[in-house]
């Protein structure tokens, strides 16, 4: 229980299926994004867990030598519920501050792991908490009021800065040939504005544009867009059937979890409850924890992502305000292991990862380099 009648749900993978000596190796707490989408089945059966979502061994799962904790959050989402509507959580700061005490309680309830490396690893809208989240952790460890070895952030895909990402999708999608130029142009004059209300920090109007936006390239693309990646199809007949398959053969497992829940892989009451936070940056937060702590900090996007695209993630990081910008603006790049999987580049803490072969969900759609990002991240001292 976070707030009353408000209850966070957690689902814990110990290192390569044991519990023996887990605590001496790296713990990754998960963020979904969404906001609303449910870590219980889209990061455990569609990206990282040890199975996929047809219930069959994943190759790539995280839990190989990781412990792996994910939270179903905000309050309301999968199997994490409230008790009333008006719990809902209604702004990233009220997210960020349930994260925070049910991050506390688990190290308070699982205190083997208060020495272990640990990592925040988010995606999306998880991405664009995890700055916030991480700068609420940090302060919390600094004044002694939690016991954890907090030392990365990864931040995959993330929704960081909403006006950068915006600006930019329109005219990838005219590049790639998905929009002709009368919807292009048309597109960027509704973009524009999108990002002046962000700068005036008019955040519910500019969520009316932006709505805008989606409905215009929706309605006037040449077919239909899967906005997470390009290439492939719609995700949303395969998450209805995981949706299904968790309702009939996950839940009847969990004991712990109340039957009466229908599990859905999105909640769209927590997505409405937020629309005032939706397009609210996070960027503030980020360069913080750059200037204030010596957290590493991996962001990573893929190149068939619509919705945060490489190009607006890389303007957006450019941007950022820290002691080693002028560094990094002029860091090397090189290129990620493997064939054709993309670059990176570093400079102090911080990295930054062009992920070829991706999109939205880079963990499954590219798992050799989320593997070298995840190797970049990790210290496995104590």
């Amino acid at each position: 229980m976070v707030r009353p009648g408000a209850y966070l749900f957690y689902w814990l993978y110990y290192a390569d299926g044991t519990s023996v000596g887990a605590e001496n190796k790296p713990l990754i707490i998960w963020i979904q994004g969404g906001p609303g989408l449910a870590a219980s089945g889209i990061a455990n059966f569609a990206e990282i867990g040890p199975l996929n979502m047809d219930m069959q061994p994943r190759n790539h799962t995280w839990v190989k030598g990781r412990n792996l904790l994910l939270i179903d959050h905000p309050v309301g989402t999968g199997f994490s519920y409230i008790t009333d509507n008006s719990l809902l959580a209604k702004n990233d700061r009220e997210i960020a501050i349930d994260l925070s005490k049910a991050i506390k309680a688990f190290f308070r309830t699982h205190k083997r792991f208060r020495k272990t490396p640990t990592y925040i690893f988010g995606q999306s809208y998880g991405g664009k908490m995890c700055p916030r989240l991480g700068y609420y952790l940090h302060t919390a460890i600094e004044k002694k009021r939690l016991k954890m070895n907090l030392k990365g952030i990864g931040i995959g895909s993330a929704w960081v800065d909403p006006k950068e990402s915006t600006l930019i999708y329109p005219e990838y999608l005219f590049m790639m040939g998905i929009i002709d130029q009368k919807t292009y142009l048309k597109a960027m004059e509704i973009a524009k504005r999108v990002g002046n209300y962000i700068d005036k920090r008019e955040y519910v109007i500019a969520g009316k544009w932006d709505n805008l936006l989606f409905n215009t390239l929706t309605e006037e693309a040449g077919m239909e867009i899967n906005f997470n990646n390009i290439n492939q199809e719609s995700p949303y007949p395969a998450l209805e059937k995981l949706q299904d398959n968790i309702n009939k053969y996950v839940k009847p497992t969990l004991l712990e979890v109340n039957q009466s829940i229908e599990w859905k892989y999105i909640s769209e009451p927590v997505f409405q409850n937020l629309n005032e936070s939706f397009l609210v940056p996070s960027t503030k937060f980020l360069e913080l924890l750059l200037n204030r702590t010596d957290l590493k900090i991996s962001v990573y996007n893929g190149n068939l992502d619509i919705i945060t695209t490489v190009a607006g993630a890389s303007n957006w990081v450019h941007k950022l305000k820290w002691h080693g910008s002028e560094e990094f603006k002029y860091a090397q790049r090189y290129p990620i292991n493997g064939d054709r999987n993309g670059f990176y580049k570093s400079a102090k803490q911080l990295s930054f990862w062009w992920v070829f072969r991706s999109g939205h969900w880079v963990p499954e759609d590219n798992p050799v380099a989320m593997a070298q990002i995840l190797d970049a991240m990790i210290d496995d001292e104590r």
